[in-house]
């Protein structure tokens, strides 16, 4: 049965340009980055991975059999379930990752160069291949460790700075960014209602936080007070996912207010990332499995009753 909320404290965002960067001729228009000092490549077909740490997954909706999946050590794709295969030229580290929920929209995602630093949020249109800087947001770059994209207006993207330096929001691709309160000391993850792009979702280490009026005031979920959220995501319909280290992977139909346990994948995995193939009815998550911290991949039925590994650095 779902709880009455707790409101929160309201304050104004303000408004300012942000720091637009173009990159390098001599590097092409993906981000210059080396493969020196990376990881050895996968075997192919393999589902032994040699990644460090998963970072985002998302579903493409013009095709739905791909999964993308955003690591730090490189970028990779998963056709029909299969084996992850490393699609960037040049290795990155994608902290924040988020594939459109909208067709025709590009990828988006912010993380790390090898060279260092931050690479602020970029965006890929060619299925990750390529990654272009589209705005530092500030100087020096920002690092969105959370970030989320409006599937009916793609225009509106939200991210939480790592360093703590703030909350922003942009309503037209990253030209122009409006700096927030957030509510809670760190956000862990973020979702936009895919027909509201007002109704904001904040993932937090004390609980689950609902915005009604595009993250200008907070509401916090009397269910999951208290505990560590790893991760938000929604489908196509609505329906929004959550994972927490106590209580496992869970499904609200109503916008958080009741929410149905999923069953936890195998080895004992804490979800750190979820996906959701709407059309096809299938679940993907991704986190580390306890207690020996396998980053892993996995794929289910909705109901997480069929589970099946997609990708492991085991």
């Amino acid at each position: 049965m779902g709880r009455h909320e707790k409101p929160t404290g309201t304050k104004a965002g303000t408004k300012f340009i942000a720091i637009v960067v173009v990159v390098a001729a001599a590097v092409g228009i993906g981000l210059a980055v080396s493969v020196a000092g990376g990881a050895p490549p996968a075997t192919p077909g393999s589902r032994t991975v040699p990644w460090i740490h998963v970072h985002g997954l998302g579903v493409d909706p013009s095709d739905p059999g791909v999964l993308y999946i955003a690591t730090h050590g490189d970028f990779y794709k998963s056709v029909d379930g299969g084996a992850p295969v490393k699609v960037d030229r040049h290795r990155a580290d994608y902290m924040a990752f988020n594939a459109p929920m909208a067709k025709g929209a590009p990828l988006y995602s912010s993380g790390h160069p090898s060279t260092g630093g931050n690479t602020g949020l970029i965006r890929s249109t060619d299925g990750g291949e390529t990654w272009q800087t589209v705005s530092t947001v500030l100087d020096s770059p920002v690092d969105f460790h959370a970030m989320a994209v409006s599937a009916s207006d793609p225009n509106i993207i939200i991210g939480f700075d790592s360093g703590g330096r703030g909350l922003f929001k942009t309503s037209d691709a990253g030209r122009t960014w409006e700096r927030l309160d957030y509510p809670a000391e760190f956000v862990t993850t973020l979702a936009i209602e895919p027909d509201n792009p007002e109704m904001i979702f904040a993932g937090t280490r004390e609980g689950v936080f609902k915005s009604s009026d595009g993250a200008a005031s907070w509401t916090l979920l009397d269910q999951y007070s208290g505990a560590a959220v790893m991760a938000l995501a929604f489908d196509a319909e609505g329906n929004l996912y959550t994972s927490t280290e106590e209580f496992g992977l869970a499904k609200s139909p109503d916008l958080g207010q009741t929410w149905k346990g999923i069953s936890r994948p195998p080895d004992n995995l804490t979800a750190t990332s979820i996906a959701v193939d709407s059309e096809n009815r299938v679940l993907y998550v991704a986190g580390y499995a306890a207690p020996q911290g396998y980053q892993e991949v996995f794929r289910s039925d909705l109901d997480g009753s069929d589970w099946h590994l997609v990708g492991t650095n085991k």
